[in-house]
This record gives C-alpha cells, structure tokens and sequence, in this order.
C-alpha cells in the first residue's frame, strides 16, 4: 500500500508540473493543446492559418494570454504561435532520443477552459527514422489531446501529440523532433507552398484512358475552376482537363494535388501534363506563392477577419482529412 501511494503520489506531482507548461487554444470544435520549448513560441496542430493572426489563448492556471501565427505547416497541420509576453517558467525540456518501449508516460493536456487533464500511458511503439520517427502509446487519448505533452518520470518531455493518422491512435511525434520541427516552421513563414490557382475534383479514372495516363488508376483529378490571372490561367489550363501529374509525380486526388504544392518552391518553372480532348498535352507551369492563405481546391474558410474568425481551424481533425496532406 505505501509503494502504490507513493506511486501515485510521484503521478500527481508530475502533473502538476506539467500543468503549469500546457496552453489552452479555444476552438468551437473543443480546442487544443499547444507545447513551448523557449517560453514564447508555442507550437500547436492546426488545419489552418494566417501569417500575423491573433488569438487569445489560455496559459497555464487559466491566465489570459494573447498570442500571434508566426508559422504554419500545411503539410503536417502545425502551426507556431507567439506570446505577446514571454513565459519562460512553461518552457519544457526536450528528451533526446527516444523513450524506452514499455516505459510509463503521463499524457498531460489542456483541452477546455475547465483546466488541464492527465492519463497514464505506456509506450506501445517507438522507433523510425529521421523526420519518420514517431510514438504511438496504447491507448487513443480523448478530445483536445492533440497537441498534448507525452511527460517521462524524471520531467522531461517525451514527446508530442499529434492528430491520429487513419487506423493509427496516440500518435506522438519524438519531442526532440516536435523542438527541431517548431523552429523550421518560423524560419520557414509562410508562402514558401506554391499555388497554382485551380479547384480540382477527383472522378472515376476512365478505363479507355489507361494508356494515356499511363498507368492503372482508380481515380482521376479533374479541373473544376481556375483562377483569372494565376499560374494555373497563365500556363493555359482549362476547366475539364484531366490531371496526369506535376513535377513528374502523378495527381490521383486532392490532397495529392496540394502535398505536392506544398513541398515546391514558388517561381520555378515544372511540367504538367494533362489530358484534354483524348489527347496527352504537356504545360509549363510556373506556380507562385499562395496568396491570402488560398489551398488548392478550395476557397479560403471565410468569416470575419482577424481576431475572433472561425477559430474552429483549431479545432479536431482526423491526421488523414486534414487539408495539405
């Protein structure tokens, strides 16, 4: 009885410390969870963002913070904010490596105004490489855990959780990578994704058009709409065209479309090759930065601009849904 105390005792503390380094950001779908490693950035999931967006947050204890969009990475949902005021006490330490297989971790959160919550995890996997390292723990965590902190025994955190990928639940990114990724996202800003300017909608790939694709496809990318005067106008693309591939990857859907914009540097001059009438054409196409927060395939989410906009972007979304994967 007095070790399981005593064990319980060691949770309850290591919540609390935790608790004083998680933020709140308010959603309509529920909210997040954001993580610092320098007490003044804050790196949050998020499905959408603009460059110098305000929002009020929640810090630790429930204070009122107000914080900015200095980042955003459409292609892993992630976005890093800025606190009008520094915090460096909320800071976390980032664990090096990897926790060990089996070891206990507190999955520590702050999903609603109500205050922070905690559960006990174990790490079920942890490995992989580089930029494909990840943690998975054995459990699913509850609405608002995504962005929360994966906590080893000694304080240090042990990773980062991300939104579930499709049939893989308490996915976690590496914390010493989730630290590395927070700072690639402000150097990096916003508009180095490329934009082309055209609305797509996958259809039934046509049979008879297997030769001219190239391959057996199930599905094809067809062009809906284009944008007067963007890349996609200029180059000479036309509602209807069916999309073969871009930069010599090929296009099957959507999210295809924009994983691959994403990954482009804007200015430079690609191949796009499509088919119109039966025939297979081939465009030069010069993408240019995304204006205005524009995605491929859709129109910007609307509402009022500025502080107080649809702050449901924040909010929960399944890893493979999410816009820019």
């Amino acid at each position: 009885m007095d070790d399981l105390t005593s064990f319980s005792a060691s949770l309850a503390s290591l919540a609390a410390a935790a608790s004083a380094r998680v933020f709140h950001v308010p959603s309509s779908l529920g909210g997040r969870t954001a993580l610092s490693f320098d007490g003044k950035r804050l790196l949050v999931p998020a499905f959408a963002a603009e460059d110098g967006e305000s929002l009020d947050i929640l810090g630790p204890g429930g204070e009122k913070l107000s914080a900015r969009v200095v980042g955003f990475n459409p292609k892993l949902s992630l976005a890093v904010l800025e606190l009008a005021a520094e915090k460096p006490g909320a800071a976390f330490t980032a664990m090096e490596g990897m926790p060990a297989l089996g070891s206990l971790v507190l999955a520590v959160a702050y999903p609603s105004p109500q205050g922070p919550e905690a559960r006990l995890d174990l790490i079920r996997f942890a490995g992989g490489e580089g930029e494909d390292a990840y943690i998975q723990t054995d459990g699913g965590h509850f609405p608002g855990f995504s962005g929360a902190a994966l906590v080893a025994p000694d304080g240090r955190l042990a990773g980062f959780v991300v939104a579930d990928r499709n049939g893989n639940r308490a996915w976690a990114l590496p914390a010493a990578q989730a630290a590395r990724l927070a700072d690639s996202i402000v150097e990096r800003g916003f508009g180095s994704g490329a934009w082309l300017g055209v609305s797509t909608i996958p259809i039934e790939a046509p049979e008879s058009f297997a030769e001219l694709f190239g391959d057996a496809r199930s599905e094809a990318l067809m062009v809906a709409g284009i944008e007067p005067g963007s890349p996609a106008a200029l180059a000479g693309l036309l509602a209807g065209d069916l999309l073969v591939s871009l930069a010599g990857t090929p296009l099957r859907s959507p999210p295809e479309l924009r994983e691959i914009l994403d990954d482009l540097k804007p200015g430079n001059e690609i191949e796009l090759v499509l088919i119109r009438g039966g025939k297979r054409l081939s465009l030069s196409v010069k993408p240019s930065a995304r204006p205005g927060g524009e995605r491929e395939g859709r129109r910007h989410w609307g509402g009022e601009q500025g502080r107080g906009r649809q702050w449901g972007r924040w909010g929960g979304m399944p890893w493979g849904c999410a816009p820019g994967r």
